[in-house]
């Protein structure tokens, strides 16, 4: 009985060659931004694209810094970030939980329940809000502040390298850009929660509030 021959790698190569003749061109994706302000000027987005990868590359090599000063404090990331803004803007009195949290862009309860964390570790402390009996403001322990003023000099370093390159105008405007895409972004993640929920029969949902990204996407009715 004869046995199948197996196919050559030469002949493997010629298959694929083949199948690149048939195909005749090269694989070209649909854009993936309707805005033409971010389009290219032969309407694709390669540059758009290329700032996607960028930001994503910039936002995890800053983590990774910001877990290596978390690291020296002891704490994770979202309690380094809390220690900071407490550090930064606490009031003779202390700092609000809900301003805490909006600064942060989280919500009150998950700034709470980190917030026992770092009252456990001696960092923070809380303390009845005269202004709200229901209330409390959050300021640094004396050991929080000893921690803090400690990591000051890994601070500086860190900064002064991360953004050796920007100058004012350019802070300037990244300041302002990446605060306007925060709201954007928040509301991205939202629609997708709907979306990933129910798939694309909440399409319609989000059309109805008013996502004009969905009233795009979304098919023509046929005519009856």
């Amino acid at each position: 009985m004869n046995k199948q021959s197996k196919p050559t790698l030469g002949a493997a190569r010629n298959a694929a060659g083949g199948s690149k003749a048939k195909r005749g061109r090269p694989f070209e994706m649909a854009a993936t931004v309707s805005n033409p302000d971010l389009r290219d000027a032969e309407g694709g987005d390669r540059r758009f694209r290329q700032l996607l990868y960028d930001i994503s590359i910039a936002a995890s090599k800053l983590e990774a810094a910001r877990a290596h000063l978390a690291g020296i404090l002891g704490v994770t990331s979202p309690q380094y970030n809390m220690v900071m803004i407490i550090a930064q803007y606490e009031e003779p009195n202390g700092l609000s939980v809900s301003e805490l949290a909006a600064r942060l862009h989280v919500s009150n309860t998950f700034v709470t329940a980190e917030i026992k964390k770092l009252i456990a570790l001696n960092l923070v402390d809380k303390m009845p809000n005269p202004a709200d009996g229901r209330g409390v403001l959050l300021r640094l322990t004396a050991q929080g502040e000893e921690r803090v003023h400690a990591l000051e000099p890994e601070l500086l370093f860190v900064n002064d390298h991360l953004f050796q390159r920007l100058g004012r105008v350019d802070f300037d405007h990244l300041s302002r850009i990446v605060a306007s895409l925060l709201d954007d972004f928040a509301r991205t993640i939202r629609l997708l929660e709907v979306l990933g929920r129910d798939g694309a029969k909440n399409m319609a949902q989000l059309i109805s509030i008013g996502d004009p990204a969905a009233a795009k996407r979304a098919p023509a009715r046929r005519a009856r």
